[in-house]
């Protein structure tokens, strides 16, 4: 059952609320775990401790939305991610996004359409630039009850229905294009904080259609994630990748889960009767071997060395059950450990807070870390 979504006008937090000194800075509300911090006309963010966790330096700044905020530097707009990871360069005049991480940028007296994510450039490199600084205006309205982009350049439009930028992010290969951000559309759950390090991981699950909402506004990020959540999340995630209609259709069937589980095997992700009490909590191995069976993870490449990984994540040996799928989630950037020596428990359970985390980061490219 879905719950409601928290739509917010504007990213700036209400700036007359919770504000609380810390030193000589001022602390100005939570949303997705951090909050935006100000001190002499600069500003920067603070978690839930009130310690400045990304600098105070920008002119101005944006609350944390799906994992992104817009941040001002030297009179130029970008933007960065939770961790402060500048995703966007400080270099324009104008940065609103318009969907799923392409944003109608300003450089000069020139607008185009830029990506978060970089992606082939047709040449051998990469590239951010979806629509190159050529035009003279670009806008977003709508025509004939379609939300359209008007491309303007020397009184000539180009029309680009937002309905088929899906497409031609794909055609463009943009990682992350088949589980598109819908800006402006969040969770509202009511045991779901803006202070908890979870909040905007499952804001990003959620927003990207792979988890919901358990009802009556609740997501239970501590409930324990079963074997057959875990294989639904699989065969959402390879059914969204592959592009067939499997997570598009309705099942009734009894079990809930039988068609996510005849799906996973036919799909290769799982052998048949490989478990046979799927109702059962999964352990995080079993997580991390049914995840990195699916088409998305064995398409994202490394963010880490993998011969690194190997000798640095300390509970978990070659040889061990899933661990060739665990150092693999690592190596893409999916998986971080529970501390700073990347311990990662692969005979405990996980929550529901914990997976929203690691499908937010297998959906979207943007959020992978690197970890040495």
């Amino acid at each position: 059952m879905k719950t409601g979504c928290k739509r917010i006008s504007c990213l700036l937090l209400s700036l007359a609320l919770l504000a609380a000194p810390v030193r000589a800075a001022t602390v100005w509300g939570y949303q997705e775990g951090l909050a935006l911090t100000e001190e002499n006309g600069l500003w920067g963010y603070s978690d839930v401790s009130r310690q400045v966790v990304i600098p105070i330096r920008y002119t101005s700044a944006t609350s944390f939305r799906l994992g992104l905020a817009r941040v001002e530097e030297n009179g130029k707009l970008g933007i960065i991610r939770t961790d402060g990871t500048l995703l966007i360069s400080p270099a324009y005049g104008t940065l609103d996004h318009l969907y799923s991480g392409l944003y109608i940028a300003q450089s000069g007296t020139r607008w185009g359409i830029i990506s978060i994510l970089p992606f082939p450039d047709g040449k051998g490199g990469v590239t951010q630039v979806l629509y190159d600084f050529v035009y003279d205006s670009i806008t977003l309205s709508t025509l004939g009850g379609l939300e359209t982009v008007i491309l303007t350049k020397d009184g000539a439009q180009t029309l680009l229905p937002v309905y088929q930028i899906t497409d031609l992010m794909l055609s463009k290969q943009i990682p992350s294009a088949r589980f598109p951000l819908t800006e402006g559309d969040l969770p509202d759950f009511a045991d779901v904080s803006p202070r908890q390090w979870y909040d905007v991981w499952v804001d990003i699950a959620c927003n990207v259609g792979l988890m919901e909402g358990v009802g009556s506004s609740r997501f239970a990020p501590d409930q324990t994630l079963t074997v057959a959540e875990a294989l639904q999340l699989a065969a959402e995630m390879e059914s969204r990748q592959t592009g067939d209609n499997f997570h598009t259709q309705v099942h009734r069937d009894s079990p809930w889960y039988r068609p996510a589980v005849e799906y996973c095997q036919a799909s290769g992700i799982i052998s048949a009767g490989e478990f046979s009490r799927p109702e059962r909590p999964v352990t995080r191995a079993e997580m991390a071997k049914i995840f990195a069976a699916t088409s998305l993870a064995q398409s994202m490449p490394n963010r880490n060395d993998l011969a690194r990984v190997r000798v640095s994540v300390p509970d978990v040996k070659s040889g061990d059950y899933a661990a060739d799928a665990i150092f693999s989630l690592y190596a893409k950037g999916v998986l971080t450990g529970g501390d700073q020596n990347l311990t990662f428990r692969p005979n405990d359970t996980l929550t529901r807070a914990e997976a929203a985390a690691i499908v937010a980061r297998m959906a979207r490219a943007e959020q992978r870390l690197i970890l040495f």
